[in-house]
């Protein structure tokens, strides 16, 4: 698999053979999906917290007796069922995440960026050679790059002047390349990687 490599003028400049055994593959939808439910439950903060009948203050003695009233039984006044009474399965802190295996995180993110590839959402540049942050040269790049839609901009490394010129172009995102994850790769229509980031995601899915 062949992916054309461009300038800052948009003018491909030449191309990177991708290995297909690891960009050949198929698309596996079903680890995608367990992978990506995954990090969005890890996004979940979990801090809700409600008393249950037992942090409820309140007396703790029988309203009435329990028969020959001719209304229902009731215990104390904290019951979950009376007004001002505690909540019944009450929801505590927690944390919503689980274990993902480090093997099915990554095949996830190879199947979403072949993905991109097969639907020819992927623009390779061969740097981003700014040095001084501007938002409308940025904006200038992306119109060259045929970029018409959301984008995550990959860099090898942080690159404090790319991050500053595509932070305010609406549906931009920004991602350095070893932070990269399927659901960040998912979540927008086009993936701009540097040159030398691509080299690193293959040297990375190589060694496995």
């Amino acid at each position: 698999m062949q992916v054309e490599i461009k300038n800052l003028s948009g003018e491909v400049v030449g191309s990177a053979e991708l290995s297909d055994a690891v960009f050949g593959a198929p698309v596996r939808r079903d680890i995608l999906h367990r992978v990506v439910t995954w990090q969005l439950a890890k996004r979940r903060a979990g801090t809700h917290k409600v008393k249950s009948r037992g942090e409820v203050s309140g007396s703790t003695a029988k309203i009435y007796r329990q028969k020959g009233t001719g209304s229902a039984r009731k215990g104390n006044r904290k019951a979950p069922q009376l007004r001002g009474g505690g909540m019944a399965f009450a929801k505590k802190p927690r944390d919503y995440g689980w274990k993902m295996p480090r093997k099915a995180r990554q095949a996830a993110l190879e199947a979403a960026i072949r993905g991109k590839l097969e639907d020819g959402e992927v623009r390779v540049i061969e740097n981003f050679g700014i040095t001084k942050p501007r938002t409308k040269d940025f904006k200038q790049l992306i119109g060259r790059l045929e970029i018409d839609g959301s984008f995550l901009v990959v860099p090898a490394q942080h690159q404090d002047a790319v991050w500053r010129s595509c932070r305010n172009l609406p549906g931009s995102n920004y991602l350095v390349v070893s932070d990269l994850n399927a659901y960040e790769v998912l979540r927008s229509k086009y993936l701009l990687l540097e040159d030398e980031a691509l080299k690193v995601l293959e040297e990375r899915f190589g060694h496995g």
